[in-house]
């Protein structure tokens, strides 16, 4: 009997072991396969009937008209008037939700075309302008922040700025107005900017400690609640160049 108990009582013991040891891994080898697409691939014919009926509705909204304007948007340095008009549609629409906002400023290499003929901009348009989900953020920048900053527009030959000019002098902002007003040290200025270069990117590594505000608003539809609301007074959209940043002799 007591042989018995023994048994059962290892025979138990060693269940128990089996049942709590960990499983063993099981190693699958993966081997990935690349494909190369091109045109001489041909189309995918159900998969283009799939898509057709959502192709045409999505070409219905980009081709959409917002506002018709009387001269081109080019994309130049230091000034441009497809700047200007991203640079005034951030400002309207970041003063929506804080009307002390006093600047806005838009990185020159987030603007993804350089020329829109005089006419039609359409919805499209804009996408293809500005393509990336960047959205709005107000930043408070103190006087030297803000010398800082125009400093570092300067050294980049200039980005598209409203509520602010300066002129560059040896790859140095001078002569820095805000709103009219010479730049002042001990004011706190708000900046409508976009939220990358808010975090710190482009080099913009001072803006890290900074007090910011994010909001939801893509600057994408900033610009087109801009052009809309100008077509909705049956205006034609009209900007020019204005110095906001030039060279100083």
């Amino acid at each position: 009997m007591k042989n018995k108990l023994t048994f059962l009582y290892s025979f138990l013991c060693y269940a128990l072991f089996i049942a709590c040891s960990s499983p063993k891994a099981t190693i699958t080898k993966h081997t990935e396969q690349f494909y190369t697409i091109s045109a001489a691939n041909g189309q995918d014919s159900l998969m283009q009937a799939f898509l057709s009926p959502y192709k045409k509705g999505v070409d219905t909204i980009m081709q959409g008209v917002l506002v018709y304007s009387d001269v081109p948007l080019t994309k130049a340095q230091p000034e441009c008037t497809m700047g200007n008009l991203i640079a005034d549609a951030q400002l309207v629409s970041a003063r929506k939700i804080d009307s002390t906002v006093a600047i806005s400023v838009v990185n020159y290499g987030g603007v993804r075309i350089n020329f829109i003929a005089a006419g039609a901009i359409t919805r499209g348009l804009v996408y293809e302008v500005m393509p990336f989900e960047n959205k709005i953020a107000i930043v408070s920048l103190s006087g030297l922040q803000l010398q800082t900053m125009c400093d570092q527009i300067a050294l980049r030959k200039g980005w598209p700025i409203a509520g602010l000019s300066f002129q560059i002098k040896d790859r140095k902002a001078v002569n820095i107005n805000v709103n009219g007003q010479a730049i002042n040290e001990s004011i706190v200025y708000k900046i409508a900017i976009n939220d990358y270069v808010a975090r710190g990117g482009d080099n913009f590594e001072f803006m890290q400690k900074a007090t910011k505000r994010f909001t939801d608003i893509l600057i994408r539809d900033a610009i087109i609640d801009y052009l809309v609301a100008i077509n909705q007074q049956h205006k034609v959209y009209h900007i020019e160049l204005e110095n906001r940043i030039s060279y100083a002799e």
